[in-house]
């Protein structure tokens, strides 16, 4: 059976995908804890049956696995000339997410009950965070290929500080009026100073 159908056989509409991905975003902004939604009161908010909502996911950890995902931007196709323009490129799609009040409250309701919802919290950051880590530490290693990087760097740490002020941003909640890409460049411009290697002479 193709991945896009119900076990009864039938087509799931997307619609119903959408509606309670962006029920959850609203009522978690509006004050909602993740703990205490239930499916019923998502499908209420979304406008689609209870059953509906009960043949896509089974549990709410499901549910909200993808609504993380979808508060999360396709990865740029890191194709630049240089490694240092791949790393501007990769940030400024975390600093457009913070732009998203909505992501931003539903991130910091993870952390806030991530001892509520383990399996939830280690789904995230395996299927969700891991990926974009391993996105930046590719880049990084292609920049230590190139030239451009010093080799001895901690890959670990370096995507630490440049992704820490992208996340700070968001966990605060003031990110109004930032320009992704502006500010992107800057934190890699800052970063990448230190880390770039010694030209021979």
């Amino acid at each position: 059976m193709a991945p896009d159908q119900r076990a009864a056989g039938r087509q799931r509409d997307p619609r119903t995908d959408t509606a309670a991905v962006q029920a959850v975003l609203d009522l978690v902004a509006g004050g909602a804890t993740l703990s205490g939604l239930s499916l019923v009161t998502i499908a209420e908010h979304a406008g689609v049956s209870r059953n509906s909502l009960y043949r896509r996911w089974k549990t709410k950890d499901e549910l909200y696995l993808d609504v993380l995902d979808s508060i999360n931007r396709p990865l740029p196709d890191c194709a630049g000339p240089t490694a240092r323009d791949d790393l501007t490129a990769h940030l400024a799609i975390l600093f457009e997410r913070s732009l998203d009040p909505r992501a931003g409250r539903m991130l910091r309701a993870l952390l806030a009950e991530a001892a509520a919802f383990p399996v939830l919290e280690r789904r995230y950051f395996d299927e969700v965070v891991a990926p974009r880590r391993a996105a930046m530490f590719a880049i990084l290693e292609r920049g230590i290929a190139a030239g451009e990087f010093r080799p001895d760097l901690d890959l670990t740490m370096v995507n630490e500080v440049l992704v820490g002020p992208a996340l700070a941003r968001m966990g605060s909640g003031f990110a109004a009026g930032l320009d992704p890409h502006e500010a992107s460049a800057q934190i890699v411009g800052l970063v990448c100073d230190g880390i770039r290697a010694a030209q021979p002479g």
